[in-house]
C-alpha cells in the first residue's frame, strides 16, 4: 500500500474512495444513499500485503477497465465477509457470499463487489509474485463464493479476524513475519486439496512449497524429511519439482536467502548479529551464507548491510 497505516473513521463515500484506492489500486465507490453513507476504514501494510477492515453502510466498489494501467501493481485482493450477504461478479461470473465467505478478486481485470444493506469486510491486497507459481491458482477461483468453516480456510479466518482486531500494534519486524505467516497461510488455504478428490501433481508441490515455508527455519529441512514428511519417495519429489522448472533444493535455498537479505537491510534488526538472522532462516554455515548470498545477489552479507541507502528497508 502506498500510504501506510490508515484508521479514519465516519467517512463519505468520496474518502472511502479515496482511502481504498491508496491501499490497493484506483477503485469506484458509490453508495445508494450518499449523504447517509458513513463507514470505519482500518488498514496497514502487513509485510509486503496490505490488510484493511471496512465496517459501514451499503456501497459498491468496482474496478473499471479505464481505472487499470500497465503502472497499476498486480494484485489480488481476498475478501472475509462478516456480516450482509454481498454480491461479487468478475469475469462473467456472479456469486452471492454470506457471513463468514471468502471471495477472490483479480485486480488486473474489472469487477464489482456490491454489499447492499451494511458490511463488515476483511481484505486483503497480495501481489501476485508473493504467491509465486500459486497465484494462477488462487486467480482462477476468482467470484466465486468459498466458505471458511472447514480445514485452512477456517485457520485463515480465524488469523485475519484477529489480525483486523490488532492492526495498530504491529511495529518492526513483526509484520513482516506476520505477512509471511498469511502468505503461507492463503496459499493453503486456496490449494487446500477438496474432500474426495485426489492430488493433482500441482497441488501436491503446492502442499509441499506450504510445509516447507512453515518449516523453514530448520536446518534439517531436505528432500529426505520433506519427502517423508508427505508419504513419497525423494525420486517422487525431485520429478515433481523438475516439472517446475527449479529442484526443491534450489527453490529452498532462494527462499531462504530471501530472507536473510530482506532481514540484512531492514534498520530494525541492526541489533542483531549476521549469524544470528541467517540461523532464523536456517542457515548456521558462515561459508554457505556468504557463497549463497554472493551467488544469488552479487554481495556479500556484509557488503548488504553497509551498502544500503537510508530509505533502503
Amino acid at each position: 500500500m502506498s500510504g501506510g497505516a490508515v484508521h479514519v473513521h465516519g467517512i463519505d463515500v468520496a474518502e472511502l474512495q479515496a482511502a481504498a484506492s491508496s491501499i490497493l489500486a484506483p477503485l469506484a465507490v458509490t453508495a445508494p444513499d450518499a449523504d447517509a453513507f458513513r463507514a470505519d476504514i482500518d488498514a496497514a501494510a502487513v509485510g509486503r500485503l496490505a490488510v484493511a477492515r471496512v465496517r459501514g453502510s451499503g456501497h459498491l466498489v468496482s474496478r473499471t477497465g479505464r481505472a487499470i494501467t500497465s503502472s497499476d501493481p498486480e494484485l489480488l485482493k481476498v475478501t472475509l465477509h462478516r456480516s450482509r450477504p454481498a454480491v461479487a461478479d468478475q469475469g462473467g461470473r456472479q456469486t452471492r457470499a454470506g457471513s463468514g465467505d471468502f471471495v477472490v478478486f483479480d485486480m488486473t481485470r474489472p469487477y464489482r463487489l456490491e454489499v447492499v444493506d451494511g458490511c463488515d469486510v476483511m481484505a486483503v491486497g497480495i501481489p501476485r509474485t508473493e504467491l509465486g507459481r500459486h497465484s494462477d491458482t488462487v486467480a482462477r477461483q476468482a467470484a466465486r463464493r468459498l466458505p471458511a468453516d472447514t480445514g485452512a480456510q477456517a485457520v485463515l479466518s480465524a488469523f485475519l479476524l484477529g489480525l483486523g482486531r490488532h492492526l495498530d500494534e504491529l511495529t518492526g519486524p513483526a509484520d513482516a513475519y506476520v505477512g509471511d505467516a498469511l502468505i503461507s497461510l492463503l496459499i493453503a488455504a486456496f490449494t487446500e486439496r477438496a474432500p474426495g478428490r485426489m492430488d493433482t501433481a500441482t497441488e501436491l508441490v503446492d502442499r509441499i512449497r506450504v510445509y516447507a515455508l512453515a518449516n523453514i527455519s530448520d536446518p534439517s529441512l531436505c528432500v529426505r524429511s520433506v519427502a517423508a514428511a508427505h508419504g513419497i519417495s525423494e525420486r517422487r519429489l525431485h520429478r515433481l519439482f523438475r516439472a517446475t522448472g527449479i529442484s526443491f533444493s534450489a527453490w529452498l535455498r532462494h527462499e531462504r536467502f530471501a530472507r536473510i537479505r530482506r532481514d540484512l537491510l531492514d534498520p530494525a534488526h541492526d541489533g542483531r548479529t549476521i549469524a544470528s538472522v541467517a540461523a532464523q532462516w536456517g542457515i548456521h554455515d558462515p561459508r554457505h551464507l556468504g557463497r549463497g548470498l554472493r551467488e544469488q545477489y552479487g554481495q556479500t552479507a556484509r557488503e548488504l548491510r553497509q551498502g544500503r541507502g537510508p530509505s533502503v528497508r
